[in-house]
């Protein structure tokens, strides 16, 4: 007679109640919620005037929570969340943060010991997917206009004579020596101090500067990087919760935002360069020769917002990575909608000494290649501190400012593809998963239950503890679940009973050999162990395979599916075989129906 040890109960018991509980936050559903958050900067009005705005609308509100980001206002329905949202963003400054999200409504005790429900991907939850093409031989360009100014004063510092340094190609610049000599001496030097560059001699004392394949590569790899970085900080300021932003490709970087429903909003923000640049504007310029082509040597024409035309010196003498904070704001004296930017250390000595020695010139702020403003330097500045005016409304300077503050992107960015999930389309899709999940249950508890009796039951209780463990893992993790990744919870059911048809028809082959019952049920659990393992092993491989080199849907199935394994091996085994043995318990066992 075989029994079962108390620790093998203990490790069921402790596996099979955090499940349980972590799974128990899923079930409770959401509540339309509406978050409002202050950047840095940004004053807005206590809480309870917020509420008094929304109750003289008759807007119903279900509870407040406030914490140290802000204040979240939940709701009893989507219509009520939708006017507060309106409301709100009338009444508070532009660059308050009003975001429309969904809260769960499981209890405090659940939130106080980690629970939380599974974050649920776009395609369940509505949103945008923006698929973004980096342009990165843009970024060789700009190191070669960069390179090119550092490599004249590289020269003169080297008192080698040049003529002139020009862009030839997308990734070379010609240098004209005044002799073939001094080419060749400045091809040395070149290649030692600029080791990215592959230097040639030409005919007549030209030397073509050459960024190397290996240089080029890592250049726009770590645009690339550096890119996901700025956007996942700019994603943070727009207050997305659970974004998704992955690499795709050579120079692609695919962006999900669930819940996200002011679109053009989000696609102006994540998109936009945001690269500030400080330049001097030359004032002795003739507009006029400008305008057609003529113009002084060191000088480019640029536009303002409103197309109004500048000559400004193309040396760039101070950048947006320089700036320690940025804010949006109104001028007391003019009423013009305005940015407030403070400078790092380094940059607060930069803008001094440039203030101080251009008193009485104009300096140019460029925005992506736009001036905004070209205000003329009244006295040196040396507090760190700067204004930028020219934009149209205080909406316009929150969001540049949003940029400003989460960096510039290394390189302009293209939006190659846009989907937009709507909300009641996910809850659609929400629908159909469930029911997929609970007729498949259902077929699978009636064929087990009519064909094995009573140990079919058995094996549809474990089935049950592995989709709630699935779900807890999720949560646990901060993974998502997507509609491919109920799919694999539909796939897991049927593999799941799998190793209990293993076990069972094992049972039954041992008790038609003549063994006693006990023995027939530690044989068959013993035997078929191996080839439950060897079975899951070869799914799990699959599935690791899929997670590691797909994407998308691929992935999120892939997870779901790998989960699933590793669960079902623990509930299909150890967990049946434990409940086999309690409702056996010590009783002398003569038949066993199976």
């Amino acid at each position: 007679m075989t029994r079962y040890p108390w620790w093998k109960y203990l490790i069921i018991l402790l596996v099979v109640i955090p499940a349980l509980l972590y799974a128990l936050p899923n079930f409770y559903g959401w509540h339309a919620a509406v978050e409002v958050r202050a950047p840095i900067g940004t004053i807005i009005p206590p809480v309870t005037t917020l509420q008094g705005w929304l109750q003289d609308a008759k807007i119903p509100v279900s509870s407040v929570r406030s914490d140290a980001r802000g204040s979240t206002f939940f709701f009893p329905n989507d219509n009520a969340q939708g006017l507060a949202e309106t409301l709100l963003q009338n009444k508070l400054p532009a660059n308050a943060q009003v975001i429309l999200s969904q809260m769960s409504a499981e209890p405090d005790w659940l939130k106080s010991i980690g629970g939380k429900p599974v974050n649920l991907g776009l395609d369940l939850r509505g949103g945008v997917y923006l698929l973004l093409r980096v342009d990165t031989d843009a970024v060789i360009k700009h190191a070669l206009e960069q390179d090119s100014g550092s490599l004249r004063t590289f020269l003169r510092h080297k008192d080698l004579q040049y003529l002139a340094v020009n862009t030839t190609g997308p990734d070379t610049l010609a240098i004209e020596m005044a002799s073939p000599a001094l080419a060749v001496e400045a091809q040395k030097v070149i290649a030692r101090q600029y080791p990215d560059y592959a230097v040639t001699v030409q005919p007549k004392g030209i030397i073509d500067v050459t960024i190397t394949p290996d240089a080029a590569k890592k250049m726009k790899d770590d645009a690339l990087q550096q890119a996901i970085v700025v956007i996942r900080n700019r994603i943070d300021e727009l207050g997305v919760s659970e974004p998704v932003i992955q690499r795709q490709g050579v120079e692609h970087i695919a962006v999900q935002l669930p819940g996200v429903q002011d679109t053009q909003r989000a696609k102006s923000i994540i998109g936009s360069t945001a690269q500030l640049e400080f330049k001097m504007v030359d004032d002795q310029a003739n507009m006029a020769d400008a305008l057609k082509g003529q113009l002084p040597p060191g000088t480019a024409l640029y536009y303002g917002l409103h197309n109004s035309p500048y000559v400004l010196y193309t040396d760039t003498v101070l950048t947006g990575r320089y700036l320690s904070n940025a804010s949006a704001g109104v001028d007391n004296n003019s009423g013009e909608s305005i940015i407030n930017v403070s400078f790092n250390n380094a940059g607060t000595r930069i803008f001094g000494d440039l203030t101080s020695k251009n008193v009485g010139k104009r300096m140019a702020i460029l925005l992506d290649n736009k001036v905004v403003t070209a205000p003329v330097i009244r006295e040196a500045i040396t507090g760190g501190r700067a204004q930028i005016t020219g934009f149209a409304n205080l909406k316009a300077a929150s969001n540049a400012a949003i940029e400003l503050r989460a960096g510039a992107l290394p390189a302009p960015v293209h939006i190659s593809e846009e989907r937009t999930v709507g909300p009641t389309l996910g809850q659609d899709s929400i629908h159909d998963g469930v029911m997929a999940v609970v007729f498949g249950m259902i077929f699978v508890v009636a064929f087990m239950t009519l064909y094995y009796r009573a140990f079919g039951l058995i094996a549809d209780l474990a089935i049950l503890v592995n989709i709630l463990a699935i779900l807890a893992v999720l949560s646990l993790m901060g993974g998502t679940l997507t509609l491919p990744g109920i799919a694999g919870i539909v796939l897991k059911i049927g593999l799941a009973v799998d190793a209990n048809v293993l076990v069972f028809e094992r049972i039954r082959e041992e008790l038609r050999h003549g063994m006693s019952v006990r023995a027939a049920i530690d044989a068959g659990f013993k035997k078929a162990f191996a080839t439950i393992v060897d079975s899951n092993i070869t799914v799990l491989i699959a599935a690791l395979v899929l997670f590691q080199f797909g994407t998308g849907a691929i992935k999120g199935f892939a997870l779901v599916l790998t989960i699933g394994v590793i669960t079902s091996m623990f509930t299909a085994t150890m967990m049946s075989r434990g409940i086999i043995e309690r409702v056996l318990g010590k009783r002398r066992i003569q038949k066993l129906y199976i």
